[in-house]
């Protein structure tokens, strides 16, 4: 028994003992794991805060650097635009590029220049050129009279014309984009015009007019010029679509119109046209419109003078002035035999031109009433009504643009639109009978200005200086109603005047007046106003007029 206590005494006091062992282990494990976890969030997470939080100042930082980057194409082209350097391309048979600074040098990094070799743009530097000062950059010689471009270490690419300044193109876009620069020219021999053409890039669908910057993330793209020809009115030629130039890309084919490039770098793209120089006889003729040498010789019945009259119309104008590829030419009645190339020309004909006629009229009782004649009595005006050709080797495209593909004739049409006759208005001034001047200063006999007439109540005609006829003219059909005669004076001078024999002087003379006198195909009549009448024919107009009053300047 004593033995059984024993042991149950000992085994509740391993029991105690274990117990208390476990309660200081588990207390001694809770300081070490809080060391533990110090160490893990020391090790591990404490950088992986600081990593997580530096990502947006490294993002900053580029955003920086790409902002500086703009900044610096920037200050680049606006130091250009002011002349600061003035980059300027002379194009003569030793080409070269002049660099002047007008004040503090800006420094310009030139990494490459190319020029047109007739094919492909052709590298001229073989490193980077830093110019710093006043500078002289020769070029080949193969680069006379052909473009150039120019690119800067900030990115800028400057497309230059010959004889040009740097500040006529630009290329410079957003940061995280590539430019690109759209051009197009005609290679007329030696000489390279440039030449708007409807290009599509990249992927928009909307066709552009070149030339034109595009900027673009680096990739290919589709491009597509939609002109397989271009026509030059300014010279008188047609382009044919050639080839694809590019510099800083690759293109996936060069002679098609439709091709793909592809974009790593800034990039130049041009469309290169071809001029057709084959020239064929093009006979340019105005029809329908009677230049001089012509006679039109009309039949007309007169009721009044009741007899048949013959009408006689004279022209007057010898030539029609024409542009032909925007040159002037004065075309005759046989028109002009011109030289042009094959393609595209530009014809215009004036849209409206007056032709003036000498007018005469003679009757059958021509010994009673004689001939009318008026110098330039009628003006006829005729409207164009477009091109014309009998030959297939001439193709009328519009109002005035043909296409020439062989020797041919183009007519100009005309059709008569309106007719003006001619009013020519005189004075006629005379002494009472009985009365005579015996010396008159200024003269005051015959065709004396200042006498007047009113027409429609709006407006008055008669000559301006002493034997001076006033010329006008009225369309056909217009009324024409005389309300009165002005009184135009006094006139003054100095006038010695015989009066039934008895002399006198005077400062002063005041007319009267007596009739209107007209003269017309049909034949002469008087009136005196108020009186109408219609422009159906060429009239004269004589102011018949007395001097039935002298006197004394107050």
């Amino acid at each position: 028994m004593g033995s059984l206590r024993s042991r149950g005494y000992l085994q509740d006091r391993l029991h105690f003992h274990g117990g208390a062992l476990l309660m200081i282990r588990r207390a001694i494990s809770v300081p070490i794991f809080m060391v533990l976890m110090f160490i893990l969030l020391v090790a591990v997470i404490v950088p992986a805060y600081l990593f997580m939080s530096s990502t947006q100042i490294y993002s900053n930082q580029g955003s920086q650097q790409a902002t500086g980057y703009l900044e610096g194409q920037t200050q680049e082209v606006n130091q250009v635009f002011r002349g600061n350097p003035n980059v300027y391309y002379n194009s003569s048979k030793s080409p070269y590029l002049q660099v002047l600074f007008t004040s503090i040098p800006y420094p310009l990094n030139v990494t490459q220049i190319y020029y047109y070799n007739g094919t492909t743009w052709s590298p001229v530097l073989k490193g980077s050129l830093v110019v710093a000062g006043n500078t002289f950059i020769p070029l080949p010689s193969k680069a006379f009279n052909k473009p150039i471009i120019m690119v800067s270490g900030e990115g800028n690419v400057y497309f230059l014309n010959p004889n040009t300044s740097i500040n006529t193109v630009n290329v410079q876009g957003p940061a995280g984009k590539l430019p690109v620069y759209i051009a197009s020219f005609v290679e007329n021999g030696s000489k390279f015009i440039p030449v708007s053409v409807q290009v599509i890039f990249p992927t928009t669908g909307s066709s552009s007019i070149t030339p034109q910057v595009y900027y673009v993330t680096p990739g290919t793209y589709p491009l597509t010029d939609k002109n397989q020809t271009v026509f030059l009115p300014q010279y008188g030629l047609t382009g044919t679509f050639q080839n694809w130039s590019i510099v800083g890309g690759t293109l996936s084919a060069t002679n098609q119109l439709s091709t793909s490039v592809t974009v790593f770098s800034a990039t130049v793209i041009t469309a290169i046209y071809k001029a057709q120089t084959t020239k064929y006889e093009v006979q340019i003729v105005p029809k329908n419109i009677p230049l001089a040498p012509n006679v039109t010789i009309l039949k007309r019945h007169s009721l009044l003078s009741l007899s048949l009259s013959n009408l006689s119309l004279s022209s007057l104008n010898k030539t029609i002035p024409v542009k032909i590829d925007n040159k002037t030419y004065l075309l005759n009645s046989s028109g002009i035999k011109l030289n042009l190339t094959y393609g595209y020309h530009l014809i215009q004909f004036p849209s409206y031109y007056n032709i003036s006629f000498n007018y005469t009229s003679e009757t059958l009782l021509k010994k009673i009433l004689g001939k009318f004649f008026m110098y330039a009595g009628e003006i006829n005006c005729y409207e164009f009504n477009g091109l014309s050709s009998p030959n297939s080797n001439v193709s009328i495209k519009g109002t005035d643009i043909v296409f020439v593909n062989g020797s041919g004739k183009v007519y100009g049409i005309y059709t008569q639109s309106s007719v003006y006759y001619a009013m020519l208005v005189n004075n006629s001034f005379s002494f009472p009978s009985g009365v005579s001047c015996i010396s008159c200063r200024p003269s005051v006999i015959g065709d004396i200005a200042g006498q007047l007439i009113q027409v429609n109540n709006s407006f008055v005609i008669g000559p301006t200086t002493n034997n001076g006829v006033e010329r006008l003219y009225f369309k056909n059909g217009t009324t024409i109603y005389f309300t009165k005669v002005y009184l135009y004076g006094p006139f003054s001078g100095q006038f010695q005047i015989l009066d039934q024999n008895n002399p006198e002087s005077f400062s002063q003379l005041l007319s009267n007046p007596c009739y209107i006198k007209v003269d017309y195909p049909l034949g002469t009549y008087s009136f005196n106003p108020p009186y109408s009448f219609n422009m159906n024919y060429p009239y004269y107009i004589t102011d018949v007029q007395q001097w039935e009053y002298g006197g004394y300047e107050l």
